[in-house]
């Protein structure tokens, strides 16, 4: 790592906070240690420790979110809409419902600690706590105590596994040995007698995963690593009165595709000593503001949701309060269509690796008070971390369970047996017990992000991340994803995948899955499942000729998964010269991902519209066995890479004599309907144009309310319902009048809010 700074006056330093010798002869040493010590390695002038803070997006399962390097999990922010980042716990990704205000960690101690293992001033004598939470999101008063190591920082983002761009030039071979003392210090103080940490790569991907020799564990991962500080509070104001407490913290995030693994996301947190001294009654825990839905998203007019703690799973979950939303598409979101979501702890730091505090409260109402969130540090760590005093807490153990305020726990008299967070604002603290983190030692939290339809299904899901961290990460799939093409005619989509899950020795058949809402619902007919999973209908299934058929029969809780009727009819057929042979691929249309010689499989859907998008992906899935029920494949989140995932938009062939088979697609358009991209995005297509048109969109009235300039080659045009001043148009019918090289037509569509 090269020299930290000079090691004479950095052992002396060391030797003073070790003996507790006097503030006055520190500051000596301090500043001789800043203004002569040498640059060592070749960092960037830090004028402020969160100039490298970085964002980047978990996005794999169905599950997604903005996380940053400084350890928050999402940023919903509830004080400033403008600086919210979605997505922000969307479930499922790509529906634009999003359940995240705030989820980070924690750390915190009691006063009294050795000099060495604090920063900062304390003349009042108050007690430590250190939050990755930003003030925005979370009202934490003295924000962001966590800031990432230099060294371990991308220019622009923070890193993910899926993504070398976003990786460090070169990943250190190490963990720092060193922290920084206070806002101003540039090189930081080294110690010299702290074990050496490596850090291991995959041999394959040289990623630093989490499993042994450094293996990556899951489909995607996020690796960071921070030191404790003054957080951005004491930043420009000139305000140093701020304390914390010097650790280091590393972050890692895991989520894996596959059916069982796709509603949730594994974080693990391992906080390090770094100092000298011993960290006396340090707790550790997480911040969970679960919001249904949040305020961030325009037009919800945010109510109470409920907030529930399982204590055998210890999964502390919410829901919205009546099962009624205003939906960020338009329209409104009954009870079905309103996610469950949660945190599920799997181990925690301390003795026990069990959860010792659960406290239910509230983003504001009460902060300053034992039945709130402590806004300030040792408010937070008195009655949110070790939730004393709770009057939600029957019998003073830590944990809340009387939410009708009666004295008897819920659970024993009947009770409501959930707490109530007004105006979607209510929060959940999840704590370990106290322990003593020593010089050099390291502890693990480790809790997963959860998601589910219902509440069965979400504890489903939460059981599922509990069995994978109980088995040491070991994953049972379906077999391999087949990737597919997808090729486009007038009225007709044509699917061309590969044969490589048939290699799998329980592979079974195929599900062709087909969405006209950006992924959020498959088909027309669902069904839910013993457990309360939600499924779909396949619009085509193909089943290998073997006699095995019908519904599952071994294990009763997969008696609902359909094996197929030894229905093997999908075409195959070989590659040729970019082709296939015997496939009408559409006019110039090649493959992009096959070889000469290759075998495919070909699936045709005629039931289509030209200029609506779809999205299908292919599935393959086994025949099961005695431990687990048949599995199969889920789609892909990124369709634009050769996967199981395709989007199609069927469309005629571009005009080159008439215009006479212009058509407007979907007429009447519907707002919040299912082909609505998102809850800002929507999409209006004319079809059948030629290379190059004009099309002017009139309103009622006859006021030219915008110009659409299409010139590419497709024979489809999009408007944004948008006029000229980036305003959403109001209802109503409209006129268009169309002039091309080819000639001029006109006609009228309908808009629906």
């Amino acid at each position: 790592m090269g020299t930290r700074a000079d090691h004479t006056a950095g052992n002396q330093v060391m030797e003073q906070l070790k003996t507790g010798q006097s503030e006055s002869n520190l500051i000596i040493l301090i500043i001789f240690l800043v203004i002569f010590s040498s640059p060592g390695i070749d960092l960037p002038a830090q004028t402020s420790p969160i100039d490298y803070k970085r964002w980047n997006v978990m996005n794999i399962n169905k599950l997604a979110t903005t996380f940053n390097n400084v350890g928050m999990l999402c940023d919903g922010n509830n004080q400033n809409y403008n600086l919210a980042r979605p997505p922000s716990f969307e479930y499922p990704q790509g529906s634009g419902k999003q359940y995240g205000t705030c989820v980070g960690v924690f750390v915190g101690a009691p006063y009294g600690q050795h000099v060495e293992v604090i920063g900062g001033i304390n003349p009042e004598q108050l007690d430590y706590l250190d939050g990755t939470m930003d003030e925005g999101p979370a009202d934490f008063w003295n924000e962001e105590h966590f800031a990432p190591y230099p060294e371990f920082v991308n220019p622009t983002v923070a890193s993910v596994s899926t993504d070398p761009s976003s990786w460090p030039s070169s990943w250190p071979s190490e963990l720092p040995n060193y922290y920084f003392l206070d806002l101003n210090d540039q090189t930081g103080v080294e110690n010299p007698v702290l074990p050496r940490v490596p850090v291991l790569f995959d041999s394959a991907t040289g990623w630093p995963g989490f499993g042994p020799n450094g293996k990556q564990l899951s489909d995607q991962e996020t690796f960071s690593v921070m030191f404790g500080w003054g957080g951005t509070d004491q930043i420009g104001s000139g305000n140093f009165e701020t304390r914390w407490l010097r650790t280091q913290l590393i972050m890692r995030g895991m989520a894996w595709e596959g059916s069982l693994y796709e509603d949730f996301i594994v974080w693990v947190y391992i906080v390090r000593n770094v100092t000298s001294q011993p960290i006396t009654g340090l707790g550790m825990g997480v911040h969970a503001d679960f919001s249904f839905l949040p305020a961030f998203l325009p037009g919800i007019g945010y109510d109470a949701d409920r907030h529930y703690y399982d204590p055998e799973l210890q999964l502390a979950y919410a829901w919205d309060d009546d099962g009624f939303e205003e939906s960020p598409v338009g329209g409104v979101l009954q009870a079905e269509n309103i996610a469950w979501g949660g945190i599920i702890m799997l181990k925690l730091p301390g003795p026990t690796g069990k959860v010792a505090a659960y406290d239910a409260s509230h983003f504001w109402e009460g902060q300053t008070s034992k039945s709130g969130s402590g806004g300030a540090p040792e408010m937070y760590f008195k009655w949110n971390l070790l939730n004393l005093d709770d009057p939600h807490d029957s019998n003073g153990d830590g944990i809340d369970d009387d939410f009708d305020l009666n004295g008897v726990p819920d659970d024993q008299e009947g009770g409501q047996g959930y707490y109530i967070g007004s105006g979607a604002d209510g929060l959940q603290i999840i704590s370990s017990a106290q322990f003593t983190l020593e010089p050099g030692a390291m502890d693990t939290l480790i809790f997963a992000t959860v998601f589910g339809t219902n509440e069965k299904d979400l504890k489903t899901n939460a059981q599922r991340a509990l069995s994978l961290y109980e088995s040491n990460w070991q994953i049972v799939d379906a077999p391999p994803a087949p990737g597919v093409e997808s090729f486009i005619d007038d009225r007709k989509t044509v699917l061309v995948w590969d044969t490589n899950s048939e290699a799998d020795e329980q592979f079974e058949g195929y599900k062709i899955y087909r969405s006209m809402d950006q992924g959020q619902t498959w088909g027309s007919e669902s069904f839910t499942d013993f457990e309360g999973g939600l499924h779909y209908v396949p619009l085509a299934q193909y089943d290998l000729v073997n006699g095995i058929t019908g519904y599952y029969k071994t294990l009763p809780e997969y008696a609902w998964f359909y094996l197929g009727e030894d229905s093997w009819i999908p075409v195959r057929s070989v590659v040729e010269s970019d082709t296939i042979k015997g496939v009408n691929l559409g006019p110039g249309k090649k493959l992009r991902n096959f070889s000469e010689g290759d075998s495919v499989n070909v699936f045709i859907d005629r039931d289509v519209l030209n200029g609506l998008s779809y999205l299908y992906y292919v599935a393959a899935y086994d025949s099961g066995n005695r431990i687990i029920g048949p599995l199969e494949n889920s789609a892909a989140t990124n369709p634009a890479e050769f996967n199981n995932s395709v989007i199609a938009t069927p469309e005629v062939p571009m005009a080159v004599s008439d215009l006479e088979k212009v058509r407007v697609v979907p007429n009447p358009y519907k707002v919040s309907e299912i082909w609505e991209l998102g809850f800002k995005q929507h999409n209006l297509q004319f079809t059948g144009l030629p290379a190059s048109a004009s099309i002017r969109i009139f309103n009622a009235s006859g006021d030219l309310v915008r110009t659409v300039l299409h010139d590419r080659q497709s024979s489809i045009a999009s408007w944004d319902l948008k006029n000229e001043f980036g305003q959403l148009v109001a209802p109503g019918v409209y006129f268009y009048y169309i002039t091309s090289p080819v000639g001029e037509t006109k006609g009228k569509f309908i808009v629906i809010l």
